[in-house]
């Protein structure tokens, strides 16, 4: 990999991805272009999809891609198997043939190597919990990995582990970005605001549920990254989110909305003179986004 100044780390979110793109965008009418892009789960998807098609036609095409996803090009619920899932004949409940195809669709590469701009996908091993970066071979398995959520997608066996979800281990991949050599690294979060009410339906409480657990680890890896970037004369920008209330996890609808509310508080965030790079104690870290109160999964 040639050197790395500036890498973009974006975190898991689901349909909450399509605000990556509307950053994204911003970022870039700024100047301020990746070396290199890690993702978790959704944030891997758009981190692959801008590295194959970059520039900031490549945001607005990622924007308009979200606008036109839909459930039904993701998720097909087969009573049949879920009934198979919740039995333990099958461990999980959703095929990832659809996903797949939008994969092989949008991204026209085989391999990682073959992009215009080097990214990695961050996956869980799901035997040991320990991080996998994939920055090489299979384009499709590494992403199908990577957001592979546990119990709804099957796991991936790739390079000889059972895989799943980037997020479990390593939502915010910004630790994963510093080891491929980023000195600056701008986090892309996808923080929704707080919940009024439980989620509604079974798979979206259990969601919920795990954004409430990697909300914490979220925090803590900025934390260490911060301090990693900062004795190195780097730095982490944590770009903020507009906290849009949460869509349902198999809803779709909001893509360009989202996208340009990202667009919009990104883009003011950027001319503000006063923003710094993380650079306060972790006890003044309170104002980092999670997304612990988000019901799209990841």
């Amino acid at each position: 990999m040639s050197q790395v100044t500036v890498a973009f780390a974006l975190s898991g979110g689901g349909n909450l991805g399509a605000m990556q793109a509307g950053a994204m965008r911003a970022l870039l009418e700024a100047g301020i272009e990746p070396d290199l892009l890690v993702g978790s789960s959704a944030g891997a998807l758009n981190a692959a999809f801008y590295a194959t098609h970059p520039g900031i036609d490549g945001t607005r095409a990622l924007e308009a891609a979200w606008a036109g996803l839909s459930r039904r090009a993701v998720f097909r619920f087969d009573p049949g198997a879920v009934l198979a899932g919740f039995l333990g004949v099958r461990d999980h409940l959703v095929s990832t043939k659809r996903l797949h195809d939008v994969i092989r669709q949008q991204l026209g590469i085989e391999r990682i190597e073959d992009a215009a701009v080097p990214f990695a996908a961050v996956a869980t091993d799901a035997l040991s919990g320990e991080v996998v970066v994939l920055d090489h071979g299979d384009a499709v398995a590494a992403l199908a990995a990577s957001s592979a959520i546990p119990g709804l997608f099957p796991p991936v066996r790739h390079q000889g582990r059972w895989l799943v979800d980037g997020s479990l281990a390593a939502d915010c991949p910004v630790i994963e970005a510093l080891d491929l050599g980023a000195d600056t690294v701008y986090v892309l979060s996808t923080q929704a605001a707080p919940q009024r009410r439980p989620p509604r339906g079974a798979v979206a409480m259990t969601l919920n549920s795990v954004s409430l657990v990697t909300a914490r680890l979220y925090r803590q890896q900025l934390a260490a990254a911060r301090h990693r970037a900062s004795a190195a004369g780097g730095a982490i920008w944590a770009v903020p989110s507009p906290e849009p209330e949460a869509p349902s996890p198999f809803d779709f609808r909001h893509g360009h909305a989202l996208a340009s509310a990202a667009y919009r508080h990104t883009k003011a965030w950027l001319e503000e003179s006063d923003r710094a790079p993380l650079a306060a104690p972790e006890a003044e870290l309170d104002g980092v986004p999670t997304r612990a109160d988000s019901t799209s999964g990841r």
